[in-house]
């Protein structure tokens, strides 16, 4: 016979609750959960496992931790209609039945779905934890635990394995998160949480929609698991320790691509972020993923929805020819090779052109640059590419700083003949995220380009053996 889920029962033996408060407690202390006086915030859904959650932690309070308190918060995600607000209702009398404090919340978790145009079981998950993150920092907790069980685990694990998943995706759900949410029922199985339940007469809901399969995990759950049980009554906890060895071997990873990404890292800024590409292709290739899916993570604040096979889509733009090229990931990230750098940046909205009057002395912040001309120089300043030195009886006595625009171009100095400003830029290592932006000194009166940073000055201007005097143009890089 089997329960609601579609998992037999193991065994047929008869429910131990003695060894099931034993697992749970062994699971606290191994992963030091929590310390005796903590306010633990319980997610609290209804259903048997967060039911027994809370009631396992409420007997555990009484037996080992006196000077822990909790605190009940449940959400209402308004996706079941009437059931979702009776679900509400329950959790609410159960927390006044047993005494501990409740807070819930109400969010239309579709409409904001639809609104973002994004999955909807991946906005309830972050809606969720960011309200049970919210509500623990009201109350002053410093844990919140979740009924995840093992057989969450293993269906977690099966599914990424169906998706390709690497080490990282295939380690699972961690028994402690961001050193706040904690998981104390992961050495326990589904059918265990219902059977404390039952054997203790406390009532709880059930999620019909758990019972349909068009849902993927509810079809592992109902199809899949079942038939790796009948194979192997332990299959749970086989997963549940293959997940365990492979969360030890990511510890030990990170710990090295701790000296690993600083290494190939070449900048970061708020919202982009620049790898070596020639230090990529020289670290092991277990590092290499490693160390792009931390960029991901840097830049986004996690790697969900990020597979196996986007890190690959990645890893293909670091071979040889690939520069110009670009990959389009989940979560909004754009990930381009520029030459020797990996970009990995949110797409940016189309740039306004721009157009500044340059004076002497009256820096103009613009395109990432701070620009200054000074008129009437004596002795050239030391040779830099963000530096041009022109001849100042040359140079009109008018200039501008502007956005490129189509067509641009000049003769540049040791040319004979006009070069394209796309192509100098390309031959210069100009970075394509930056070219829309980059500025161009140029004549007010017939819009010559006179020198850009890091291009060549045009030759009409350049300073010459015979010249007098100067004009400077400084680039200075990282302003406005």
């Amino acid at each position: 016979m089997r329960n609601e889920e579609g998992i037999a029962p193991t065994g047929g033996t008869a429910f131990d609750r003695a060894a099931l408060l034993a697992k749970v407690h062994r699971t606290i202390v191994r992963y030091r959960m929590w310390e005796d006086g903590d306010l633990i915030v319980v997610a609290v859904s209804g259903g048997p496992d967060s039911v027994a959650l809370l009631y396992l932690l409420e007997e555990l309070r009484v037996s080992q931790y006196p000077r822990v308190r909790v605190h009940v918060a449940h959400l209402n995600h308004q996706l079941r209609g009437e059931e979702a607000d009776a679900d509400e209702a329950f959790v609410r009398q159960l927390a006044e039945r047993l005494g501990v404090p409740f807070t819930s919340e109400r969010r239309d978790v579709r409409a904001l779905a639809r609104a973002e145009g994004r999955n909807l079981e991946e906005v309830a998950r972050e809606v969720r934890y960011a309200f049970l993150r919210r509500v623990a920092a009201e109350v002053g907790a410093r844990r919140i635990a979740t009924g995840h069980t093992l057989t969450d685990q293993a269906e977690t694990v099966l599914m990424r394995l169906l998706r390709g998943a690497g080490a990282e995706g295939l380690s699972g759900i961690h028994p402690v998160v961001d050193d706040l949410i904690i998981r104390p029922l992961l050495a326990v199985r589904r059918e265990e949480t219902r059977a404390y339940c039952e054997e203790l007469g406390i009532p709880y809901r059930v999620d019909r929609s758990n019972l349909e399969l068009e849902r993927w995990r509810n079809r592992v759950r109902q199809e899949i698991l079942p038939r790796l049980l009948a194979l192997n009554p332990q299959a749970l906890e086989a997963i549940g320790r293959a997940a365990e060895r492979l969360r030890v071997d990511e510890a030990y990873f990170d710990e090295i691509l701790g000296n690993v990404f600083p290494d190939v890292l070449i900048s970061r800024e708020r919202d982009m972020i620049r790898l070596s590409v020639e230090k990529l292709r020289a670290v092991h290739p277990a590092l290499r993923s490693r160390a792009l899916r931390e960029a991901i993570r840097q830049l986004c604040g996690h790697t969900r929805r990020m597979t196996s096979q986007h890190v690959e889509a990645v890893e293909r733009l670091l071979e040889p020819g690939k520069s110009g090229r670009r990959v389009l990931l989940p979560a909004a990230v754009v990930v381009w090779r520029e030459f020797d750098a990996l970009t990995f940046t949110h797409p940016q909205p189309r740039l306004q052109p721009y157009w500044r009057e340059l004076r002497p002395g009256e820096p103009v912040e613009v395109g990432g640059f701070a620009i200054r001309l000074d008129r009437g120089v004596m002795e050239a300043p030391p040779s830099s590419e963000h530096i041009a030195v022109l001849d100042d009886e040359r140079v009109p006595e008018r200039l501008a700083v502007r956005s490129r625009r189509p067509g641009d171009r000049y003769v540049p100095v040791g040319r004979q003949r006009p070069i394209k400003l796309k192509a100098l830029m390309w031959a210069h290592r100009i970075p394509i995220s930056e070219r829309d932006r980059w500025p161009l000194v140029v004549t007010t009166d017939e819009d010559r380009i006179v020198c850009a940073p890091q291009l060549p000055v045009a030759a009409e201007f350049a300073a010459r053996a015979e010249t007098r005097r100067l004009a400077v143009i400084r680039f200075e890089r990282g302003r406005a």
